[in-house]
């Protein structure tokens, strides 16, 4: 009821300010847009003469006088309404463009002129004004007004997320970098936004990252009792890969301020966990770890350098027995000293994973893994638990139980992107289990997904059994090629190994041979046999350059070149070739990207 209320009181305001009926004045709209402007003219006069006090009227009139070209007429009705309206700045400003487009050099300097002479020290007024100027892409006069707004209210970093944007729209990034620190000087809780935005251009120009580079440590020579400002500088030397100029910084924040101790280094440390560089990670580790249990981030720095073990295992190809015991210790010993808390989660999972898939012990990765069902994480927590749960029940035969798990987080986390990766974690296991059909009908389900990952993974899967299922009505050669990948996602690679053999020895020829190369390449990366790996990704290049995985081809090849192996202009040539010879692939952008930063 109060809706309509509300519709009925818009109606009756839009009758009284316009005529009789809202409908004349939509008319008169539509005489204009169908090239009847005198028309439209003559019923926008009527208007005038009833609702003088209309400002909008007089700017639609003057729109068609322009459009006739009678630019005098237009100016004049302007200048009625700006003399009526003296304080209105939509007005003004539309006044302002009629000069600038009919060449007036001279009014339409002397009416900006005016403009600001005339503006107050008012801040809703020099917000209304710049923000016109920028609605109309004004950016110059806009920077003008704001910058005459700080002047009247004696405040020289008001208005910065304004200017920012303008500076962003003239490609001047210095100055960008000059209002970010304005704001992160006076409100530092704009620390992530400001990280988020300088991310964003660096993205897309990496040229820009040296300008706010030098404009960040000017300012920091005058902000040196700023926590903030030091940890944006280790962020931005992390985003320039500067690690050990962040990794000083990082040192001088934990000496200086108190309350910052050991904060900004285990930030850095996770920080560079994640991105793969092990041994500032390492770094960040040993220095907090000096510290003692007293520090305030002991437990999460323990856990980090778990976290760094497991990684490290995980990574190297070669493990003793001696890797595996130690790990093993190390995960028992952690979780004898903290049990569950926010703080284990990672390492629940990891422990977990280790346990069921690299030395066979499932039960007590299970036991473990079902009490942290119970011990107060969030609900998307529980998902990963149980999604982790779903794959060690598969692994070890048992499917319903398996189906289950990921049931629940569908119903459990239905909003999140955790429901989607059940829903593809099903199909998985159908692919695994030699379910063909229906693991294809669950995979065609999911190429809709919101998740592109998600959506990526199921159009893989469903174009890898579309093309392969009729040319083998047994299904002997996909179910040789998913028992293959199965073992690779439970680390078991030398059976892996011996499946993909099977395809190749089974088959004269089969279409899974170039998805065969591929696998094979992955399981050498795997491995760290890189030179291996690119053999098989040219092989499979040469034989099959027609085939959707082409660029799939190119693309880990060039990860390999530019990562690995340090061949940049290879790596240059291969992503080249992805944009050249596949424009239509999923890698494009990643790899335009790439070009950009070498």
């Amino acid at each position: 009821m109060k809706r309509v209320f509300f519709i009925l009181i818009c109606l009756l305001t839009f009758t009284n300010l316009y005529s009789q009926s809202p409908i004349e004045l939509e008319q008169a709209r539509m005489l204009k847009d169908n090239g009847e402007v005198n028309a439209a003219i003559d019923m926008y006069k009527e208007f005038i003469k009833q609702y003088k006090n209309n400002r909008d009227l007089y700017i639609l009139i003057s729109d068609c006088f322009l459009e006739l070209g009678e630019d005098k007429n237009a100016e004049s009705y302007l200048k009625k309404a700006n003399k009526q309206f003296p304080n209105d700045y939509k007005i003004k400003v539309t006044l302002y463009i009629l000069y600038d487009q009919t060449n007036q050099k001279n009014k339409k300097e002397k009416l900006f002129k005016n403009i600001l002479s005339s503006l107050k020290a008012n801040n809703s007024d020099i917000q209304s004004l710049g923000n016109e100027f920028i609605s109309k892409r004004r950016w110059a006069e806009a920077k003008a007004i704001f910058l005459k707004g700080r002047e009247l209210i004696f405040d020289n970093t008001a208005y910065s997320w304004q200017l920012s944007n303008i500076f962003l729209q003239e490609g001047d990034y210095q100055n960008i970098a000059k209002e970010y620190l304005i704001q992160l000087e006076n409100n530092p809780k704009t620390l992530k936004q400001i990280e988020t935005n300088i991310l964003g251009l660096i993205t897309n120009n990496q040229d820009i990252a040296p300008i706010i580079e030098k404009e960040w440590e000017t300012c920091w020579k005058k902000n040196k009792n700023n926590p903030y400002f030091a940890q944006f500088g280790v962020w931005l030397y992390n985003q320039t890969k500067q690690y050990d100029k962040s990794f000083e910084l990082a040192k001088q924040i934990d000496n200086k301020f108190e309350e910052e101790s050991g904060a900004t280094m285990l930030s850095f440390g996770e920080d560079m966990l994640n991105s793969n560089n092990l041994d500032y990670a390492l770094k960040a580790v040993n220095y907090i770890l000096k510290k003692g249990k007293e520090s305030a981030f002991y437990q999460r720095c323990r856990a980090l350098s778990l976290s760094l073990s497991y990684k490290q295992f995980i990574e190297n190809p070669i493990k003793s027995e001696s890797d595996f015991n130690r790990l093993e210790n190390d995960f028992m010993s952690f979780f004898k000293e903290f049990y569950f808390s926010k703080e284990t989660f990672e390492i629940i999972l990891q422990m977990g994973n280790f346990f069921a898939f690299y030395i066979n012990k499932p039960q007590e990765a299970v036991d473990m893994l079902e009490e942290a069902i119970n011990k107060g994480f969030s609900t998307n927590q529980k998902g990963e638990i149980k999604l982790l749960l779903a794959k060690i029940y598969n692994r070890y035969g048992d499917m319903w139980q398996a189906s289950l798990y990921c049931s629940q987080v569908e119903k459990d986390c239905k909003n999140s992107y955790l429901a989607d990766e059940a829903k593809l974690l099903k199909a998985l296991f159908s692919f695994y289990n030699n379910e063909i059909p229906w693991a294809l009908s669950q995979f065609k389900a999911l190429r809709s997904s919101t998740t592109k990952l998600i959506a990526n993974d199921a159009m893989s899967y469903s174009i890898l059994i579309e093309e392969n299922i009729d040319q083998d009505s047994t299904y002997n050669g996909l179910r040789l090629f998913a028992n293959a990948e199965k073992e690779i996602e439970y680390n078991n690679l030398s059976l892996s190994k011996q499946y993909l053999d099977s395809i190749n020895t089974s088959y004269l020829y089969h279409p899974l041979f170039d998805e065969v190369l591929i696998l094979r390449a992955k399981i050498s990366i795997l491995e760290k046999e890189f030179e291996q790996a690119k053999e098989y990704l040219k092989e499979s290049l040469k034989k099959y350059p027609y085939e959707l995985t082409a660029d799939d081809a190119l693309y880990i090849l060039s990860d390999i070149y530019l990562n690995q192996t340090k061949e940049i202009s290879l790596a240059k040539e291969t992503l080249e070739k992805i944009i050249i010879d596949y424009p239509n692939s999923i890698y494009v952008i990643e790899a335009r990207k790439l070009l950009s930063e070498l």
